[in-house]
C-alpha cells in the first residue's frame, strides 16, 4: 500500500474524531461510505448493528439531546494501510441530563476503510460496559421524566 493510503486513513480517522467532538453530523457522515455499518460492542450490551439511517436516528433521537460537552481524547492510535484498518483507544467525557458528568471512560474504535482510505466502511466501537450501562440508565430516566 502506498503512503498516500496511510495518510488518507489518518486524515479520515482524524476527521471522524473531530466531527464527533464538534457534534457535526454532516462532517461525520461525509467520510462514510454509502454502505457504512456501526456496531456497538461488546455484544452483551445488546446494541443492534446500525446502517447510516439507523445511526442517524440514534444520533438525533438519543445522543444529541442527551449528551453535552462530549469529548474524545485519543490516547493511542494504530493504522494498517495494508489491511485498511485503524484502531483508536480513547478516553471520553460527557455531561448527561441533570449535570451528571462522566469523565475518562474508555472506548476502543476499530475502523475499516475503503481501498483509498478516504471512506469508512465500518466502525466497531467497544464501550466501557460498566459506564455505558450507568450512562444509559441516566439518559433513560431523563427521557421517562420528560414524557
Amino acid at each position: 500500500m502506498s503512503s498516500t493510503v496511510a495518510e488518507n486513513i489518518k486524515r479520515t480517522i482524524q476527521a471522524t474524531i473531530d466531527a464527533l467532538n464538534a457534534w457535526d453530523y454532516d462532517a461525520l457522515v461525509a467520510v462514510r461510505a454509502d454502505g457504512f455499518r456501526f456496531q456497538g460492542l461488546p455484544h452483551s450490551l445488546g446494541m443492534p448493528e446500525m446502517d447510516n439511517q439507523a445511526f442517524r436516528d440514534h444520533w438525533f433521537n438519543f445522543m444529541t439531546p442527551s449528551l453535552k460537552d462530549f469529548k474524545i481524547e485519543p490516547v493511542m492510535q494504530m493504522q494498517d494501510a495494508t489491511a485498511l484498518r485503524s484502531t483508536v483507544y480513547s478516553r471520553v467525557s460527557a455531561t448527561l441530563p441533570g449535570n451528571k458528568t462522566f469523565e475518562h471512560y474508555e472506548i476502543v474504535q476499530m475502523f475499516t476503510l475503503n481501498e483509498t482510505g478516504e471512506k469508512l466502511l465500518r466502525l466497531d466501537e467497544f464501550f466501557d460496559s460498566k459506564v455505558y450501562v450507568e450512562m444509559s440508565s441516566v439518559i433513560k430516566n431523563h427521557v421517562a421524566i420528560q414524557e
